[in-house]
């Protein structure tokens, strides 16, 4: 086999392996909000149904919805009504993203990590502006 080509998967594979690692055992209370809304792992969801958090002690957690739960909300709504609901929580939902995303530009030396974080902020920012544009000149907000 190529050694390039098994250099790649081993990378991809690494890559891979280092994405769930942060995203399972990140302490950052707006990634928790953020992987839930995703559906990334029961370990959050198992710790953020607990009295206390075992990560974040007492503070108070996220109330965000889930990405179960707006797909529940939006699918009872037609219309304007519709459209309005999904641009405020598509821009939510992309917020926590770019978020998601400078922690890897804070935290990762990964080069492949810090690009496709980059590419994160640069399309999501770019789709809040557009959303926020329709958002006022549909609805005026």
């Amino acid at each position: 086999m190529d050694k390039s080509l098994v250099n790649g998967l081993i990378g991809g594979l690494v890559g891979v392996a280092l994405t769930l690692l942060i995203t399972n055992y990140s302490v950052n209370n707006q990634n928790f909000g953020m992987m839930r809304m995703m559906g990334m792992g029961r370990g959050v969801e198992r710790m953020m149904d607990e009295d206390e958090c075992p990560v974040m002690g007492d503070k108070e957690r996220p109330k965000e919805m889930g990405m179960g739960q707006m797909s529940s909300v939006l699918s009872k709504l037609r219309g304007d009504e519709f459209d309005r609901e999904f641009i405020r929580l598509m821009i939510e939902h992309h917020k926590g993203a770019i978020d998601m995303a400078e922690l890897v530009l804070t935290n990762s030396q990964r080069n492949e990590l810090r690009q496709m974080a980059d590419d994160i902020i640069s399309a999501q920012s770019k789709e809040i502006e557009m959303m926020q544009k329709w958002n006022s000149q549909w609805f005026g907000e």
